[in-house]
């Protein structure tokens, strides 16, 4: 293990387990005088209205976004320096792999499980992508 991890990377997705990684990731980002990066993809591909199967509109993916990131920004409350990113991706587990090699990350915090509950079930987690091809450290929160 690392004696120290300067940039910590967490994933939120408005799960009640990404707020739990935020919290963890604080702790650490506090012990280690880091900075702390938190990224939400907001994924196209999966927002569809079940009736028409039509796109939900942009407007209700960048509230969805903006409200994620509010959220930890109100966890935060200026505990630590922090770096908010709201994107578009059709994959949010590689993009956040990409984001962590991008950004010279150290360490991944991210929950166990997610939002994406029907991803799990057909291609696999988002968690378990980002532990077998994150380029550092990832900590799992339960």
């Amino acid at each position: 293990m690392r004696e120290q991890y300067k940039n910590v990377l967490v994933a939120v997705d408005g799960s009640d387990q990404a707020y739990h990684a935020v919290q963890e990731a604080i702790e650490i980002v506090k012990r280690n005088d880091g900075k702390l990066w938190v990224l939400t993809v907001k994924e196209t591909n999966r927002y569809y209205d079940t009736l028409d199967m039509s796109v939900v509109g942009t407007t209700e993916l960048d509230k969805m976004g903006s409200d994620i990131l509010a959220k930890v920004k109100e966890l935060v409350n200026g505990q630590v320096e922090l770096d908010a990113t709201d994107l578009y991706d059709n994959n949010a587990k590689r993009k956040i792999v990409q984001y962590a090699a991008d950004n010279g990350i150290d360490l991944i915090v991210i929950g166990s499980t997610g939002t994406g509950m029907i991803d799990k079930l057909f291609i696999g987690s988002t968690t378990q992508y980002v532990v077998n091809h994150a380029p550092c450290n990832v900590m799992v929160i339960k």
